[in-house]
C-alpha cells in the first residue's frame, strides 16, 4: 500500500488516505462506506500505534476501493496528480540519520576539505576520501535531526541566509511502527543541508546550523508498506536539479539493512512508532557528492524506485545573504 497525508484542489482537509489506482482517498470516505468506523485509521499516528491490526483494516478498505472506485463521487476521490501531498508523518516523533553509506561520507569529506583547505586540501583530499569511505563501511554513526523542520511533496526548501552552497540528501527512510511491526514502511527523505558552514561543526559539536534551519527536512510523497517495497537495498535512485544535472545511485550501496540499523539503535531507546530514520545519503546523488551547486529556483526532483517522487524547490528570490567561507558564488552576486 500507498499511505499518505493530503489535501484535495480545493484546499480541503488534511486528510489521512491511501492510493488506489491514480487516485487519492481518504480513510474517512471508506469508512463511512463501509459502515466501518475505525479509530485506528484516525491519521497516520494512530494507524501507526496499532499495527498490525490498522493494518489489516486498511487493506479492506483498499480492497474495498479498488472494487467500487468507480462509485465515489469526485469530491471522494482526488487524481493523484491533482492531490496537494503532505508528509507522510507531519512531526515525526524523532527524526534520526544514519551514515551507512560510506563512498558519499568519502566523497563529502574530500568536496569539504577541498574548499575549507583550499591548494592543501586538494591535495589531501584523494586520500581522505579513499581512507573515509573505507573505515566508515561498518560503524553505525547517527545523528539527531530538527523534527521540527518537515516539509512535503511540491514545498520549498528555505534557504538560510548564512550560506551560498545549500544542498540536498537523498535517503531511505524508515518509519517506525510499533514492537509488534517495527518496520512500518518506507518513505524519501532529504536532509537538505548548508555545506559551507558544514565542516567545523562536523569535527566539533556536531550538526547544527548545517542541518537544523526551517523546512529543510523533505518527506514523501508516500509511506509505503514493505511488502510493495520488497528488498530496500535494491532501489534505483534518479535525482533531477532543474534541467541542468542528473545524478543517478542505489540504495545497494548502503552497509547495513534496515532491521540491523534498528537493532543497533535499540541498544540505546527504543524508537516510538512514528520515528523517522534515514539510512544515509545515497552516493553520487548530492552537490557535495559532485561539486555542483543548486540555484535560486530551482525544481528538485528524487525519485526512488516503487517510493514515488519527491518533489521540492529552492526559493525564487532570496534575501541578503552573509559572505561564504568558501567564496562567494558567481550565480549568488546580487544577493550579497
Amino acid at each position: 500500500m500507498k499511505l499518505l497525508n493530503f489535501q484535495t484542489p480545493h484546499g480541503d482537509g488534511p486528510f489521512f488516505g491511501v492510493v488506489v489506482k491514480g487516485r487519492v482517498v481518504s480513510f474517512e470516505v471508506l469508512m463511512h462506506k463501509t459502515g466501518q468506523p475505525r479509530v485506528e485509521l484516525s491519521d497516520i499516528y494512530s494507524y501507526l500505534d496499532n499495527l498490525p491490526l490498522s493494518e489489516t483494516i486498511a487493506r479492506e478498505l483498499l480492497q474495498y476501493a479498488e472494487g467500487y472506485i468507480s462509485t465515489l463521487t469526485d469530491a471522494e476521490k482526488t487524481p493523484l496528480e491533482k492531490a496537494k501531498i503532505l508528509a507522510p508523518v507531519p512531526i515525526p516523533r524523532a527524526l534520526i540519520d544514519f551514515g551507512l553509506s560510506p563512498r558519499h561520507l568519502g566523497n563529502s569529506a574530500a568536496t569539504l576539505v577541498k574548499h575549507e583547505f583550499g591548494i592543501v586540501g586538494k591535495i589531501i583530499a584523494p586520500l581522505i576520501k579513499k581512507r573515509l569511505s573505507a573505515a566508515a563501511g561498518g560503524k553505525m554513526l547517527y545523528y539527531k535531526c530538527n523534527h521540527n523542520a518537515i516539509i512535503g511533496d511540491n514545498d520549498t526548501i528555505q534557504w538560510p541566509a548564512y550560506s551560498s552552497y545549500l544542498d540536498i540528501e537523498p535517503e531511505l527512510a524508515v518509519v517506525t511502527g510499533n514492537h509488534r511491526v517495527p518496520i512500518a514502511g518506507y518513505t524519501i527523505f532529504n536532509d537538505s543541508s548548508a555545506r559551507d558552514v558544514q565542516f567545523w561543526e562536523m569535527v566539533g559539536t556536531g550538526p547544527a546550523r548545517s542541518k537544523d534551519f526551517a523546512c529543510s527536512k523533505g518527506l514523501g510523497p508516500f509511506l509505503v508498506t514493505p511488502d510493495e517495497v520488497g528488498n530496500p537495498l535494491d532501489l534505483n535512485v534518479k535525482v533531477r536539479i532543474g534541467g541542468r544535472y542528473e545524478w543517478q545511485g542505489s540504495t545497494s550501496e548502503y552497509s547495513a539493512p534496515p532491521e540491523k540499523m534498528l537493532e543497533y539503535l535499540k541498544t540505546i531507546f527504543t524508537p516510538l512508532p512514528g520515528s523517522v530514520i534515514g539510512m544515509g545519503t545515497i552516493p553520487d546523488c548530492t552537490g557535495l557528492d559532485n561539486d555542483l551547486w543548486i540555484v535560486p529556483g530551482e525544481k528538485i526532483e528524487i525519485a526512488f524506485d516503487k517510493l514515488g517522487i519527491l518533489r521540492q524547490t529552492t526559493p525564487d528570490v532570496l534575501g541578503k545573504i552573509e559572505p561564504s567561507r568558501w567564496g562567494n558564488r558567481e550565480e549568488l552576486k546580487r544577493y550579497y
